[in-house]
């Protein structure tokens, strides 16, 4: 059997990147969210752009999720849980660290 998207669940950055361009948003989930990490990352776009069109274009993204979201706080807590699944991911192979 299968399911559909999630009620709930995180976008990472790429993910709320390349928003704009998804045609199929049904394997997102109903109610995406972000964390303050992705913040973070998005808030870099627009400081290391290179032409003014690029970072227009980063800046108006960046104020548009910012708009859009109330992000998740990333504590200890989630800090330890992103380690765990980081380093499980790496001793499968599967991601490289550093």
């Amino acid at each position: 059997m299968t399911t559909g998207p999630s009620l709930r669940g995180v976008l990472d950055t790429s993910t709320v990147i390349l928003l704009e361009r998804l045609t199929d948003i049904s394997s997102l989930p109903q109610e995406p969210v972000i964390t303050v990490v992705t913040l973070a990352e998005l808030s870099v776009g627009p400081l290391v752009a290179t032409t003014s069109s690029e970072q227009a274009t980063r800046q108006l993204r960046l104020q548009q999720v910012e708009a859009d979201f109330d992000p998740l706080p990333f504590d200890a807590v989630a800090a330890r849980a992103f380690g765990r699944v980081a380093a499980s991911l790496h001793l499968a192979g599967l991601e490289r660290i550093g």
